[in-house]
This record gives C-alpha cells, sequence and structure tokens, in this order.
C-alpha cells in the first residue's frame, strides 16, 4: 500500500499521485512539459508494475497535459469525471491551454461517475463529483486510509479559483459542504503541499468562502 508524489522540475505543474495497491493508478499528469522526467520517476517507482490507469481529476491543461505522453509509454487506460467529453475533444479553451502554451490533442478518456469505486486492492478510491473549479470537477476518496485527491477543489489552507470557464463560486461552495461529510484525514490536492489535517483544510475552505454549516 503506497501514494507516491511524483515531482516535477518544472514550476507550476500539478501535483501528480501514484497510488498502488494489487494496482497501481496515477493521479494527474502534469502539463506534459516535462514528460521524459515525469515517466523516469513514474518507472522507478513502479520497478516494472504495470500502471494500470491515469485519473485526471479535471481537464485543465496543467493537469492533463502530459496524458498523451503516460498513455503512450505504459499503454494505460485514462479516466475523467464530468470534464470527459471536454479531454475527447480538445477544446483549447476549456482546457486553458494559452496558459502552458501547448497544444493539447484529443485524447480517449473514459467517464467516471459519482459514487464509482476504483478498487486497487490496498486501496478503494471512491469518485467525488465536485464541481466548483470546473463544471466536471471530481475527488478521489480512498476509503482504507481516509485520504482525499482533491485536484484544484481544495488546497491545504485554500480552494480552486472559479473565474475560468464553467467554474462556479456556488458549485465549489456546494462541493466543500459535501466533503465536510466525509472524515479526511489526509489531503492530497492538486497544487501545493499535502496536508495531514484534510478535515481542517475542508473547514477553513468554507470559512474562507464564508459558508455557514
Amino acid at each position: 500500500m503506497a501514494i507516491t508524489r511524483i515531482v516535477s522540475v518544472r514550476p507550476f505543474e500539478s501535483n501528480l499521485f501514484l497510488v498502488c495497491g494489487k494496482s497501481c493508478v496515477l493521479i494527474d499528469t502534469g502539463s506534459g512539459e516535462d514528460s521524459a522526467g515525469v515517466i523516469r520517476e513514474i518507472g522507478r517507482v513502479l520497478d516494472g508494475r504495470p500502471l494500470d490507469a491515469v485519473i485526471l481529476t479535471h481537464c485543465h491543461a496543467d493537469h492533463a497535459g502530459g496524458l498523451e505522453d503516460i498513455v503512450a509509454e505504459f499503454s494505460c487506460r485514462a479516466y475523467a469525471g464530468g470534464d470527459a467529453d471536454l479531454i475527447r475533444r480538445g477544446d483549447a479553451v476549456m482546457l486553458g491551454e494559452e496558459v502552458i502554451g501547448r497544444r493539447l490533442p484529443p485524447m480517449e478518456v473514459d467517464e467516471l461517475r459519482d459514487g464509482e469505486i476504483i478498487d486497487l486492492g490496498e486501496h478503494r478510491l471512491r469518485v467525488i463529483d465536485t464541481p466548483g473549479h470546473t463544471s466536471g470537477s471530481i475527488s478521489l476518496y480512498d476509503e482504507v486510509t481516509k485520504s482525499l485527491f482533491s485536484g484544484d477543489t481544495l488546497f491545504q489552507m485554500g480552494v480552486g479559483r472559479t473565474d475560468f470557464p464553467t467554474g462556479s463560486y456556488e458549485e465549489l461552495a456546494g462541493s466543500l459542504i459535501k466533503l465536510s461529510n466525509i472524515e479526511i484525514k489526509s489531503l492530497y490536492p492538486g497544487h501545493g503541499n499535502i496536508s495531514e489535517h484534510g478535515d481542517r483544510m475542508v473547514r477553513y475552505g468554507l470559512d474562507m468562502m464564508g459558508v455557514r454549516r
């Protein structure tokens, strides 16, 4: 049972987390600007094991830009939540390609539904729809370790922006209220530091947004 942060040398990359039990999945891919280094590090951690899947927390290019390279290298399947169709279409505006200056090709991804379980053996990742940063953002909750992979919904001492296309302040607030009903020990966010006080970070996020619980 292991959760490993894959570190990129590029600034402003999304966090990438490799979660391994009997099977292994990668959560988010970075922008693709450092795919060679990311792939080397993933291979080192896997040490001959297959990468079974990539799961994208949302469609933005800093999280999804490396998908093509990683799928090609590891021959794995790719999944996303409600943003899946945008990724399949390669929608430049919705993917935020102008931020990284790199064209993302349309990529085939399967859509995950709220409540689905990805059973890795020692980890059980439950898909939670958490719209707000984008309309199709998801978080992944490990029912075994009580860890939350929150993408850009929630950070250590912060919450995601809602001023990008399909973002919504009201939906983000609703997503945080939903997360406040789950016991969260460790928080693995899409950017910044990991927190061992997940519940506290949810409460802080709600307070930042002025949401009464």
